[in-house]
């Protein structure tokens, strides 16, 4: 007897195209998962193994050289300048190595990235207006600037305030390196004024203990004879008296011999 052949078994149309959707995300998987291995086979092998074949070398010094001479002389040697970066100071000149990452002389491979940093010079700032205003206001205006206060200095002027700055030792408006110190002179008001007494006719010892009352001092003393006033009277005096004078000013007198 003739054995019949078996029919085949067709899946539905949806349920077949969701079987080659599957197969395919198997295949990318697998594709993915051998991708990844070999990446991590070079990044934990390979690359390692590259990088320590190569020899090591000391890490010459660029400090102090100018930017394009030191940048020039790395590169020759097989570094790569990776970053540079500007910061202001006064013992460096503008342009030059100030700082190197490794530091001179690390033993380093060829092809490290060598981080440098070149000074900008002294850093500068305007001088500022100081005249006319009080002392705590010219030390906030300095000092905000990176200034010092330097030396200070009281006197008389009859045309600034008392605690007004008189002169500053740096003009306006100049250029200064920050950190300078700015002298000040500053105001003590208007020089105080006394009136001279009148000391004719009083004895030298009378004369001597009004002046002191009065702020003032006995100058000079001269004798001469005259017959008009006892002896030890003063008989005459200079500066005159009610002339304005400064607190300490010495009067001379001359006394009756």
């Amino acid at each position: 007897m003739r054995e019949q052949p078996q029919a085949s078994v067709s899946l539905p149309r949806g349920q077949e195209r969701r079987h080659k959707r599957k197969r395919l995300l198997w295949r990318f998987l697998l594709f993915l998962g051998v991708a990844l291995a070999g990446l991590m086979v070079a990044d934990q092998v390979l690359l390692p193994a590259l990088i320590h074949a190569r020899p090591t070398v000391r890490l010459p010094s660029v400090v102090g050289m100018p930017l394009s001479q030191a940048v020039e002389l790395l590169v020759q040697q097989g570094f790569v300048v990776q970053e540079i970066r500007y910061e202001p100071n006064p013992s460096i000149p503008e342009g030059y190595v100030v700082r190197q990452v490794p530091y001179a002389g690390a033993e380093v491979r060829r092809g490290r990235r060598v981080y440098l940093t070149v000074s900008t010079g002294q850093r500068t700032v305007v001088m500022p207006a100081v005249v006319g205003l009080s002392y705590r206001e010219a030390q906030i205006q300095l000092l905000s600037r990176g200034l010092r206060i330097g030396q200070i200095v009281s006197t008389y002027d009859d045309t600034m305030p008392a605690g007004a700055v008189v002169w500053q030792s740096i003009p306006a408006q100049q250029s200064v390196s920050v950190g300078t110190a700015i002298d000040l002179l500053i105001s003590q008001g208007p020089r105080p004024s006394v009136l001279v007494p009148s000391l004719v006719g009083l004895s030298l010892e009378e004369a001597q203990e009004v002046l002191v009352r009065a702020g003032l001092r006995l100058g000079v003393v001269k004798v001469e004879s005259d017959a008009t006033f006892l002896p030890n009277t003063v008989i005459a005096q200079s500066p005159a008296a009610d002339s304005v004078v400064a607190p300490g000013t010495g009067v001379s007198v001359t006394i009756a011999r």
